[in-house]
């Protein structure tokens, strides 16, 4: 499988640190499915682990329909 490429993504962490992003805001910016495991997508996915270089946590909401956002770590 090709490399996530996480570039828009990193330009609208340095230009609006606190966003949220819906599954399908998501899969338009980064061109995949959000991965399903609310445990993996916050600590083991590229996701994760790209927001954790960047300084960020990424956090799931899932009240109503599934939502991340990046906090500062």
């Amino acid at each position: 499988m090709a490399k996530i490429d996480f570039s828009n993504l990193e330009n609208m962490l340095n230009s609006n640190p606190g966003f949220s992003l819906s599954e399908q805001q998501y899969e338009n910016i980064i061109g995949r499915k959000m991965p399903k495991g609310k445990r993996y997508l916050t600590k083991d996915s590229a996701l994760a682990k790209f927001a954790k270089e960047m300084g960020f946590a990424v956090v799931v909401q899932e009240e109503t329909g599934r939502t991340i956002s990046f906090t500062k770590i």
